[in-house]
């Protein structure tokens, strides 16, 4: 789940403030009307409660009413837009691992957080200690970017691979409709 404090998409302050109150661990079963609302807003970010009603056949106040639950909850963590970055002049999109020293990992976070094309940062098991994804505008602006990244004074050893491509993308919103939509076939 993205912290509140994650640079993932814009979160409205009192989408942020909520989620501050929702334990990170926190698991929230969804129901069918729930993933119904996600689906329709997946489609639509935008679309007025009103058809939101009209497409789940339910009262305006039952869909107004868990769209503040799923808010609340921490569920539904924003509506920013979904920018393809190759659009906007950001078309090389790399994968780094980083092996940090003991101990440092806050600190590493922290700095790694004030790097704008750094947009992801998962720690993970295995081989390395930090994942992070990061988009540029070329391999020069990459490597200029990889520089920051390497001299985070944790860092001890960092691994990147560039993306030829990108096959698929998918957010938890599409998972959440393609289980409304297998759902709906039962």
């Amino acid at each position: 789940m993205l912290s509140p404090n994650s640079s993932k998409c814009a979160i409205s302050p009192h989408l942020r403030r909520n989620l501050l109150n929702v334990a990170d661990d926190h698991v929230f079963d969804l129901d069918d009307l729930d993933r119904s609302i996600i689906a329709l807003l997946r489609g639509d970010a935008r679309m007025p409660i009103a058809e939101l009603a009209r497409r789940t056949d339910q009262p305006r106040a039952t869909i107004v009413s868990r769209q503040q639950r799923l808010e609340r909850r921490g569920v539904i963590i924003g509506y920013g837009p979904d920018i393809d970055p190759t659009r906007i002049g950001y078309g090389v999109t790399a994968f780094t691992t980083l092996e940090i020293a003991q101990g440092a990992h806050e600190a590493t976070v922290t700095r790694l957080r004030g790097i704008t094309e750094v947009l992801e940062i998962h720690t993970v098991t295995g081989v390395g200690d930090l994942h992070l994804r990061i988009i540029a505008r070329s391999n020069s602006h990459l490597h200029e970017v990889l520089q920051q990244v390497t001299s985070i004074d944790n860092v001890t050893r960092s691994q990147t691979q560039i993306a030829l491509s990108t096959e698929l993308q998918r957010s938890t919103a599409d998972v959440v409709a393609s289980t409304t939509r297998r759902l709906a076939k039962r």
